[in-house]
């Protein structure tokens, strides 16, 4: 791409660290039974994948992870972890390991599969004008009979073009939140709600049946 994108040298060492970060937090996850360590070894995960987001130029999705899966997600786990009356036995095996042992070995070899047979192409192999203006130039969408976009340069100036897929679309994402998809925005902030009083629904069920079994007692 002639320039258009540099991935230099400290972008794929921060890209490998934030990798190993997000792998290393997955696997003490699932394999930690201290419940506050494995919700920390979450977060931490999270932030890994959020970094990844960063370095591919995708702030607006980088942002939205640390806010909701950082910010959010993992505050929630917390609190439910803290209302774990129990925490000494919380961290037992599951009966069911084996097989999402098992589960776990085949999608990371189909993963391992894909990534292996795939033709990838590096983006800074990418010389078409199109496609380099596509990911990091600007386009303006016409309304031609044919429906087809009209593309830019990289360095050229369209008014009211859009930016490429490397280039921050905040400006067009947030817009397009409020009013294009305001609609399914909110029904996912319900069901979210939703979510969060039906664990404490379930969390007093169970306090308010342990507390009779101990009167019973």
């Amino acid at each position: 791409m002639s320039g258009a994108f540099d991935s230099g040298p400290i972008a794929t060492l921060a890209f490998f660290v934030a990798s190993a970060m997000t792998i290393a937090s997955a696997i003490i996850v699932v394999t930690q039974r201290d419940l506050v360590r494995a919700v920390v070894a979450l977060a931490m995960s999270f932030v890994g994948v959020a970094a990844i987001y960063f370095i591919l130029n995708a702030e607006f999705i980088g942002v939205v992870q640390v806010l909701v899966y950082v910010g959010a997600i993992s505050i929630l786990i917390a609190f439910a972890v803290m209302f774990i009356g129990d925490l000494a036995n919380a961290g037992t095996l599951s009966q069911s390991r084996l097989v999402s042992a098992v589960a776990g070995v085949l999608m990371l070899a189909s993963i391992i599969f894909v990534a292996y047979n795939t033709d990838w192409t590096a983006i800074d192999e990418v010389d078409d004008p199109d496609a380099v203006a596509g990911l990091v130039g600007h386009y303006e969408v016409t309304d031609g009979s044919a429906g087809e976009n009209s593309i830019a340069a990289a360095g050229d100036e369209i008014e009211d073009a859009r930016g490429g897929a490397l280039v921050d679309g905040s400006s067009h994402i947030g817009p397009a939140l409020i009013r294009e998809f305001v609609l399914p925005f909110e029904t996912l902030g319900l069901l979210l709600i939703a979510a969060l009083i039906g664990a404490l629904v379930v969390i007093r069920g169970r306090q308010e049946d342990d507390a009779q079994e101990d009167d019973a007692a």
